[in-house]
């Protein structure tokens, strides 16, 4: 007699699902290996490369931005003169 059970093991999609196993020789894992870590390198290298040009545009930045610094800080301290005339339609209007 027949049962679900026997149904679901008997069918074509429980045998899919199972994992599938491959041996090979260990030069041919060892080469595999090789290949992965040479992969991995060549990402890691190209990320680093990445990032060292992103560190070149913000040292740049900040080399603009410490050049404009004084020139800010003096602008600051000398203050913008208003000329006398807006003072005194300023001082009319009120």
């Amino acid at each position: 007699m027949y049962s679900l059970f026997d149904e679901f093991f008997s069918s074509a999609s429980f045998y899919k699902t199972r994992p599938r196993v491959s041996v090979i020789s260990d030069s041919e894992f060892k080469a595999d290996q090789d290949r992965q870590n040479s992969e991995r390198v060549s990402h890691l290298e190209n990320v680093r490369a990445d990032l060292l040009d992103s560190v070149n545009k913000v040292e740049a930045q900040i080399e603009a931005l410490q050049t404009a610094l004084p020139q800010a800080k003096q602008a600051i301290k000398a203050p913008i003169a208003e000329p006398a005339a807006a003072k005194e339609t300023c001082s009319r209007s009120a």
